[in-house]
């Protein structure tokens, strides 16, 4: 049987995480395989990963370091002893299956050089399991005048809505200085 094989790693990328009243945990602005960026370099002001590590109950880990790597750059290490988890993990209820380690990782601010990819990386006692990826891309350029126009997709059923977002798109070509 293969190492890690009944272990599993979730993350989430965003621009915020956020504490509320009552434990609740908020995520702002969640990616979802991809960001686009205007252009590179770039630099957010905040750039967040949450992470959680699920294992069986039956088989605990004796050691975990959470890494987050940009292209081929360590961006983030979380290194962790099950002594800490003692205290900071409940114990869990009789009928569970699972036990979840969950942690926060917030970069302020966040540099992104070029196009690339974030990927979360977890090793335990038992070897390397990987997690998600977020792939990181420039967004092409938006079109402009004419170009805008053809751009707008045709509906023949909705031909006043179609004629309305061309006008729109029209309305938001640069002026033209004549003199």
């Amino acid at each position: 049987m293969k190492k890690n094989a009944d272990r599993f790693v979730h993350a989430i990328f965003c621009d915020d995480m956020r504490q509320e009243m009552g434990n609740k945990l908020s995520f702002m602005g969640c990616y979802q395989g991809e960001m686009f960026v205007p252009f590179v370099p770039l630099t957010l002001p905040k750039f967040c990963v949450s992470v959680t590590v699920v294992t069986p109950v039956v088989r605990p880990f004796r050691a975990l370091t959470i890494r987050v790597n940009q292209g081929g750059n360590l961006i983030a290490t979380i290194e962790t002893a099950s002594a800490d988890w003692a205290q900071a993990v409940p114990p869990s209820p009789g009928d569970a299956t699972s036990l979840g380690i969950t942690v926060g990782v917030m970069l302020a601010p966040f540099v992104i050089l070029e196009p690339s990819e974030i990927r979360v990386m977890v090793t335990t006692e038992e070897g390397e399991i990987l997690g998600p990826r977020l792939h990181i891309k420039v967004a092409p350029p938006a079109p402009v005048g004419a170009d805008a126009i053809a751009a707008i997709p045709t509906d023949k059923a909705k031909p006043k809505a179609a004629a309305k977002m061309a006008k729109m798109a029209m309305a938001k070509r640069a002026p033209v200085k004549r003199g």
